[in-house]
């Protein structure tokens, strides 16, 4: 699924649901495709997720309490066990994204973040071969 502000697509050679954001997205729209990517892990039966929020200008403040509160603890009830987050360039961003992950339980979602794509799906990869322990992979 595609629009102005994201891409969400399967990934068949990383097993992983990929999500590209560009620009600003409506409280709408970030839901909307939030909740395009689980829906695809469900149906893909996947684990992981590669966020790629580079140019991705901002998360509002309700919709950071909406995916903290609602969205993640459902996503993990579902299967959602890691993601990898391509740190956006927009400083208040930066800020968010932290804020988020630092209150992600990491014994259930194991999360890393990386400066560019291809460090991402390295870690991905280490992380799904990983089949004991997924949360002993190192993060950043």
């Amino acid at each position: 699924m595609e629009t102005n502000t994201y891409k969400v697509y399967f990934d068949a050679e990383l097993d992983c649901v990929v999500m590209e954001w560009d620009g600003y997205s409506t409280s709408a729209e970030f839901r909307q495709g939030t909740e395009l990517m689980l829906n695809m892990l469900i149906e893909r039966k996947a684990k992981y997720v590669l966020a790629d929020i580079k140019n991705m200008v901002l998360i509002g403040k309700e919709d950071r309490e909406w995916l903290e509160e609602q969205f993640l603890p459902r996503a993990t009830d579902f299967g959602f066990g890691g993601i990898a987050i391509v740190r956006p360039s927009n400083y208040f961003n930066k800020v968010a994204i932290e804020s988020i992950t630092s209150k992600v339980d990491k014994e259930k979602v194991a999360i890393n973040l990386f400066d560019e794509v291809p460090e991402a799906k390295e870690w991905l990869r280490a992380l799904s071969n990983n089949t004991t322990n997924s949360a002993a992979i190192p993060q950043s």
